[in-house]
């Protein structure tokens, strides 16, 4: 059980990479803070699981991610832990194009995917056709970090340095420290 854990907390936090990545690339689009978060049935945060447990519901099964905005409270976003364990799924697609054959993705670029969906909720909601500009603007730069290998070499304090600092070894210990 706790190797689950592992693996889901890994995930998080490369859903939460790909929100500090486009929140760099778009600074004014959004949230300086989002909570991404593996969803819980008993969760005061998550407005469905509130809203099911009012209503006495289970879980139907048809969402594997959420976005919620809560009144007064930080954006969230809520990935199932089944999901987040066992990345694999269909990507997002446009009403037109549910009827063609479609592929499945797994592992980081379903995960990114995914996050990319419900970041774009928070600037524009429903999937409509501004929606889907949002979408594909922020999935085109994730494809471009992910092909340019900025995704994988990314790390928030080596891109708030201003300048190159020289390597000196007060600098490493510092930088390792970290």
């Amino acid at each position: 059980m706790a190797s689950r854990w592992i693996g889901i907390d890994c995930n998080l936090r490369l859903c939460r990479k790909v929100h500090a990545i486009l929140k760099q690339k778009n600074p004014h689009q959004l949230p300086d803070k989002i909570d991404i978060i593996a969803y819980r049935e008993n969760s005061r945060k998550c407005s469905i699981a509130r809203e099911n447990k009012r209503l006495g519901m289970k879980d139907d099964g048809s969402w594997v991610a959420h976005f919620d905005h809560p009144f007064l409270m930080t954006p969230h976003i809520c990935i199932k832990q089944d999901f987040l364990f066992f990345p694999f799924g269909i990507p997002t697609r446009k009403k037109k194009d549910q009827g063609k054959a479609a592929l499945y993705y797994n592992g980081n670029w379903i995960l990114i995917e995914v996050t990319v969906h419900e970041l774009s909720h928070y600037v524009h909601i429903g999937h409509g056709k501004d929606f889907f500009k949002i979408y594909y603007k922020f999935l085109a730069q994730m494809a471009m970090s992910v092909i340019s290998g900025e995704f994988y070499n990314w790390y928030s304090r080596q891109h708030q340095l201003t300048k190159r600092l020289t390597p000196t070894k007060e600098w490493l210990d510092s930088y390792l420290a970290w």
